[in-house]
């Protein structure tokens, strides 16, 4: 027995000798690496890396963000969980399943407070506005907001904004395309609709984003950014909740 565990140790002490930091890091690789695929095998959604959670799919897939998450929410049957990065308190579920909107819209909303690291993480972009807000300030800007888009003159105004804006530009404009022979992204054109139609409606002011030239306004594109960064960064942040 005295020499058998001689032998053990020293067989430990050899094989410890011999084990450089490249076998090392190669071993933490090859771990990374064989945790992602079961990983991916075993669940659907986004691929979970070990400490990256899903950013490293988002990365790759930013040029075509949304349809890569609709591609994803299909396959793994409407609804999947993800992480952000280790420690960064980024973790839930996507969903598009009717049943689990309406579940959480409207009839347990409630039970679906929007918490601390959501608000932290889009407090520049969206303040303490209706969309960021919580428990009672949601009730009051929610009473404040319903009061206002259910009365009969705002309602009349809607409308009428978005026939002016469906008649006089986006029918014009489709018919000033289809003529040229020109191809447009429906994506950018639906988006230039709405948000001229919001400006117009709550604000009073006509952008002019879906004019025959489909130019570039400098408002319009700095909202998207803001709101793609503010979406981006609540994945990659490390602050815990």
């Amino acid at each position: 027995m005295a020499a058998d565990s001689w032998t053990e140790k020293v067989l430990t002490k050899t094989l410890l000798k011999s084990i450089t930091l490249s076998d090392i890091a190669i071993s933490i690789a090859g771990l990374f690496v064989f945790s992602s695929v079961m990983n991916r095998l075993s669940s659907k959604g986004f691929m979970q890396w070990p400490l990256l959670g899903c950013l490293p799919s988002l990365s790759l897939h930013l040029h075509e963000i949304f349809e890569y998450i609709t591609k994803t929410l299909s396959e793994a049957g409407g609804t999947f969980p993800y992480r952000g990065l280790w420690k960064s308190g980024a973790f839930g579920f996507i969903t598009m399943d009717p049943a689990n909107v309406e579940h959480m819209l409207k009839t347990n909303f409630k039970n679906y407070p929007k918490g601390k690291y959501y608000r932290e993480r889009f407090s520049e972009l969206l303040g303490d506005g209706i969309f960021n807000a919580d428990d009672e300030m949601w009730k009051v800007q929610r009473r404040a907001a319903s009061g206002e888009m259910h009365s009969a003159r705002f309602v009349e105004y809607s409308a009428k904004t978005i026939e002016e804006l469906t008649h006089n530009k986006l029918i014009k404009l489709a018919e000033k395309l289809s003529r040229d022979g020109r191809s447009v992204d429906l994506q950018d054109m639906f988006l230039r609709f709405t948000f001229d139609n919001i400006c117009m409606a709550a604000l009073g002011v006509d952008l002019e984003c879906l004019n025959i030239e489909l130019p570039e306004v400098p408002f319009a594109r700095a909202f998207e950014q803001a709101t793609e960064y503010s979406l981006f960064r609540s994945y990659i942040t490390t602050e815990p909740m």
